[in-house]
């Protein structure tokens, strides 16, 4: 008996160590700051038919990250949903780094999941990115900056530049919720966001890149935004604006805007108390729309 026990909880840990699997995306002699940067892999049970995949970024102001609320409890209800997803762990002001390190971690993660599409049992092309408050920000610069390989910048991992060289970095899609939209609107900007992205001796013309709302472009991956009007961290208007440039750019985008007040209003995740209720399943319709 004790035998077939120890054998099924043998079993059991694998497949839950499988499912929840850690990878650190620096592998090859990564430096002190690097080494903070992994991806969290969570497979579904019964994964859906349509291939879809989503790496998920936590907000967090780019100094902390709030993985659980805004990383892994998202990841497991996706998962429910039937659908793949990876929780990053990027480079922040905690350890002393900024832009481009957090855009860096997130393409090398999306290179790393096209990488393993068939063992992960995705569609490589159907590899969208979502991200909370600052990952929000993070996620919009993913779907912006697709174009530009932030991750070979700086990087002495002369291998990365080879292995990603055929790599397409365009999300199938990004959802920004409540995100950090712009970077010179000194009545909208999320200054702590702001300084921690791009360090305090930043110069203008990096400002103007770094805010989503100016850099918007027709070929774009579609877009879902959310925020609610009573947003007492990050200003509603950040997602207002961005909402505007989709729109003048014809980019196709779906913006939730909640009537939520006080601290319910930001930072819940996937489990908002009041009229955001629900919006999980609000993006998974509109993601098989698209």
């Amino acid at each position: 008996m004790k035998k077939y026990l120890l054998i099924l909880i043998s079993f059991v840990c694998c497949v839950s160590v499988y499912s929840q699997q850690t990878i650190k995306l620096w592998d090859e002699n990564p430096t002190r700051k690097e080494k903070w940067s992994e991806l969290t892999v969570f497979l579904p049970e019964k994964p859906d038919t349509s291939g879809i995949s989503v790496i998920i970024c936590p907000g967090g102001s780019y100094i902390y990250l709030d993985m659980d609320n805004e990383g892994f409890s998202v990841a497991k209800y996706l998962n429910s949903k039937g659908i793949t997803a990876f929780v990053l762990k990027y480079r922040t002001a905690w350890q002393h780094n900024h832009h481009p390190a957090m855009i860096q971690d997130l393409q090398r993660a999306m290179q790393i999941v096209k990488e393993n599409a068939e063992k992960y049992k995705i569609d490589p092309e159907k590899v969208g990115v979502m991200g909370f408050s600052a990952g929000g920000h993070l996620a919009g610069t993913a779907a912006e900056y697709f174009d530009l390989r932030f991750v070979t910048i700086d990087l002495r991992q002369s291998q990365v530049e080879n292995r990603i060289s055929h790599i397409e970095l365009k999300p199938y899609f990004a959802a920004m919720i409540y995100p950090v939209v712009t970077m010179t609107n000194e009545e909208t900007v999320h200054k702590k966001s702001r300084k921690n992205l791009l360090g305090k001796d930043y110069t203008p013309e990096l400002a103007n890149q770094m805010s989503l709302e100016k850099n918007v472009h027709e070929d774009m991956p579609p877009i879902f935004l959310l925020h609610c009007t009573g947003d007492k961290t990050v200003d509603y208007r950040n997602s207002v604006a961005m909402d505007k440039a989709l729109t003048e750019k014809n980019v196709k985008h779906k913006f939730l805007l909640f009537e939520e007040n006080g601290h319910g209003g930001h930072g819940f995740g996937i489990q908002p108390n009041g009229k955001a209720t629900g919006w999980i399943d609000e993006f998974l319709e509109w993601l098989n729309e698209l």
